[in-house]
């Protein structure tokens, strides 16, 4: 995949954890995937604080996103919102924070 910036890498994550029938498994492969990246200009391995950056941006987006089970059986999602109501995507953030342990390892 083309060089991305972390907003871009982690909005490319995000749509897969939206089109995942698994949720936590397709963590997993984001995780795999992550730290199997390298730096385009380097061809080095991402360190982890980069990791962590772009693991900090899918889970801000994550937080701005309705609970996963309230998004249409389509799983078409063309507007992230911040919702009035309470979100509750905490299983999924969990997996992310226990993400951030991981990188790099």
């Amino acid at each position: 995949m083309a060089s991305m910036t972390h907003q871009q890498r982690a909005q490319h994550y995000f749509e897969r954890l939206l089109k995942a029938g698994n949720r936590k498994a397709e963590l997993e492969r984001i995780l795999n995937d992550l730290n199997g990246l390298v730096f385009a200009s380097t061809n080095k391995p991402l360190d982890k604080d980069t990791k962590n950056k772009i693991l900090d941006e899918l889970e801000k987006l994550v937080k701005s996103t309705p609970a996963f089970e309230d998004i249409d059986e389509s799983r078409i999602y063309t507007n992230v919102q911040k919702s009035t109501s309470a979100s509750d995507n905490s299983e999924i953030l969990d997996v992310i924070s226990a993400m951030k342990k991981r990188t790099g390892q």
